[in-house]
Order: C-alpha cells, then structure tokens, then sequence
C-alpha cells in the first residue's frame, strides 16, 4: 500500500512538473547562452530595420527572431513591449528596439538598439535629400504627380485612422473625446493646441474613472526627476507661442518637445511637424513638405524617417543629423523611462482610464492629417480614380504602400509619355 501511495504522488509530481514546464515553455526563454553581445545586437537590429517598410513591420521581424527563433525574449514580456510602445509618445517600432536592447543588455544595450533601428532611414532619406535637385527627385516631385502621392498618402492615413478607431474608442467618453479633438484640431491653429488637447483628454478620463482611491506610488531618484523636468521644458517650449525669430532658432529644441506628444503612430506627426515646418521662418513650402511625406515609403523605417529629410532641407546635413537626435533620443530615453517606472502606474485604474481616452483623442490626428492633404489636392476626376485604385490594393489586397506609390508612379509617367497629361 505504501509503495502504491508512493507510485501515486510520483506520479502527481511528475504531472504537475510536465504542466509547467509546458505552460512554461512560452514564458520562459529556452536559452541562457550568456549575454547578447552588442555587435550582434547592433548587425540584427540594423537588418532587421533596414528591410522593414514600416514600424509595425519592424515590431513583427523583432519579435519573429528574438522571440521565436533565438527565445531571447518571451511573448509575455513582447507583449508588454508592444503595449508599453503604444502607450508612449515616439515612433512605435523604434521604441520596441529600444526595449528589446534594455532589456538584452541594459541601458548600453538600449542605446546601440536604438542607433541600428534609426540608422538605415536615416541614410536613405537624407541620401535622398542631398539628391534634392537631380533630375530623378525632380520627376518625383512633378506637381501632378505629387498630388497623386499625396491622395494615396490620405488614402492610407485614412484606413489607418479608420483601424485605430475601431480599436482604441468604445465608450461614449472615448467617442466625445475623439470628436472635440477634431473640432480642436480643425478650428486651432498653433502647437500649444495639441498638448493641451492631450493633457485635457488624460484628465477626463482620470476624472471620469469609476475607480476610487488608490495611490500612484512612485519613487524617483536624482537623475529621473531631472530628465522629467527637461521632458517637461521640452514640450512647455513646443506648446508656448514664440516670436518668429526665436521659433526659428528654437526649432529643435521645439521639435524634441513635439516629438513628447505623438501618440498613435507616425501618422500623427503630420499635423505637428507641419506646424512647425511649413511656417514663413522656416522656409519650407507645402510642396517640400508633403514631398517628404510622399518618399516615405521608399525607405524603411517608420512614417518619421521624413525627419532626417526635412531637417536637411533646412540646414543641410547638420540639419539631418539635429532634427534626427531631437526626434528619436528623447523618445528612446523616455520609453527606458517608462520601461523603468510606468508598469507601477498601470496597476491604477484611473491612470489606464486616463490613458484610454488619450488614445482615442489621438485618432483625431489622423482625421486632421486626410483634412490638410485634401486642402492642397483638387477634386479631379483623375485623383479620385487613384483614390478608388489606393483603397483596392491598401485595403482589400494589403499590397506593399511602396508597391502603390511605384504603380501610380509609372501609370502617371507613362500617361505623360502619351500625351495625355
């Protein structure tokens, strides 16, 4: 009877012990061969980024090699990743490189991440940029078929808002949220419109909340509060109205501060970097402006590889190499911020209520970014056939944005051949 007991929790043991190693095998990683060495961090993050065409396509190549095939990272802690990402101001999938590096090698690792994911728009753009005048870009940027460009650039902002509506906003605050911030967006014209916006949003839903009670506890040390008071003075000075002489010498300084309230994804940075950009001091026209937007899909990268190229078309490559640390370092050493001390301020309910009703307030953006394109674009029977061509193939065949921009270009080029253009 004694060794039949023993048989039994044997056996017991042994099944529970199978269970969680089954359970275990997709939150644990299967292999500890030491520390990632920054070169190879560096050569696949470079890769990786320099053949995705889009930050999400960047989030599914990171995850389909450091979580699935070398289990580095586990799908708990991706997904977290992911969700962390989104909830933060930056460019999505650079802001999941960053975590990936932190969390292989720590603050090093999340610096050399970073670089790699930045580098290869980087390079194409501002290569792109310093070939301005050739005759290539100039075929490019022929008004009639940037017009085109620009209506299948709304096309896909379009589809894009339309998704992230149906994801981000369900309840009634989150719908009356969204729809204040249009009005907002389209009636007010300045940059401190769009933080207060923001700030406005996460305080109704803070206030809004069900929930009660509760403490946000948060222990910061020397160096952490001095970066949030920089990260502060940042956007205090992209949101105040500056005398045209020094909104031109603060451009930067004002373009990091912008890059602290893009929430949602690159297509929201149209409106914000239009507003700082397209202004008399600057010197850029609204052609230069929605060119860069339209090349965007012939680099890798996210929607913001358009930084390096319009900060060299205002001061060269000095330009290029400013407006890309303003852009990305700030939002790289503010997602390790968060990494560090944000998953204390998910577990309060009303700070994730808050940060619900910001999001749905940032699909807004989208909204604002199709109205802006469309102002410049006439109604012509030519652009609405390309319109109808850009949804078919965006969204119902989930071609390639590149693909499109490629076929729109040559039906314009060979029409002009013709003579029908």
């Amino acid at each position: 009877m004694a060794d039949a007991n023993t048989r039994r929790r044997l056996t017991s043991r042994a099944a529970r012990t199978a269970a969680t190693v089954k359970e275990g095998a997709h939150t644990e990683p299967a292999r500890s061969a030491g520390p990632e060495p920054l070169w190879t961090l560096f050569r696949v993050v470079f890769a990786l980024s320099a053949l995705s065409w889009g930050g999400l396509a960047l989030m599914a190549q990171l995850e389909l090699h450091y979580v699935i095939r070398e289990r580095r990272v586990t799908q708990v802690q991706y997904s977290d990743f992911v969700a962390l990402s989104w909830m933060t101001p930056g460019a999505v999938g650079c802001s999941v490189a960053v975590q990936v590096g932190y969390a292989l090698r720590g603050r090093i690792g999340a610096c050399i991440a970073g670089i790699a994911a930045v580098l290869p728009f980087f390079c194409t753009m501002t290569a792109l940029a310093t070939f301005y005048q050739a005759s290539f870009i100039h075929t490019l940027a022929a008004p009639g078929l940037i017009d085109h460009f620009a209506v299948v650039l709304a096309v896909l902002i379009g589809i894009t808002g339309y998704r992230q509506t149906r994801v981000l906003v369900h309840e009634p605050l989150e719908w009356a949220a969204a729809a204040l911030a249009c009005i907002v967006l389209l009636t007010i014209r300045g940059t401190a419109s769009f933080v207060l916006l923001l700030t406005a949003a996460f305080l109704a839903g803070w206030l809004a909340s069900p929930a009660r009670g509760g403490k946000l506890e948060i222990s910061l040390g020397p160096m952490d509060k001095l970066f949030a008071l920089a990260v502060l003075a940042l956007i205090a000075l992209f949101a105040t109205p500056l005398p045209p002489e020094y909104a031109s010498r603060l451009l930067w300084p004002r373009l990091a501060g912008a890059g602290m309230t893009l929430f949602g994804g690159g297509f929201s940075a149209l409106p914000v970097l239009k507003a700082l950009f397209e202004t008399p001091e600057v010197g850029m026209s609204t052609r230069e402006f929605t060119l860069a937007f339209a090349l965007s899909p012939a680099s890798p990268g996210p929607l913001l590889n358009v930084i390096p190229f319009l900060g060299y078309l205002v001061h060269g490559w000095a330009g290029a190499v400013t407006a890309t640390l303003s852009m990305f370092v700030p939002s790289g050493m503010l997602i390790v911020f968060a990494r560090r001390h944000l998953h204390r301020l998910e577990a309060n309910a009303r700070f994730e209520h808050g940060m619900r009703v910001l999001r749905a307030s940032t699909t807004a953006f989208l909204l604002t970014a199709v109205v802006h394109i469309g102002e410049h674009v006439a109604l012509a029977p030519a652009h609405l056939v390309t319109a109808a061509f850009a949804l078919v193939c965006l969204a119902r065949f989930k071609m390639p944005v590149y693909a499109v921009y490629a076929i729109v270009a040559a039906t314009y080029c060979a029409a002009h051949l013709l003579g029908y253009i």
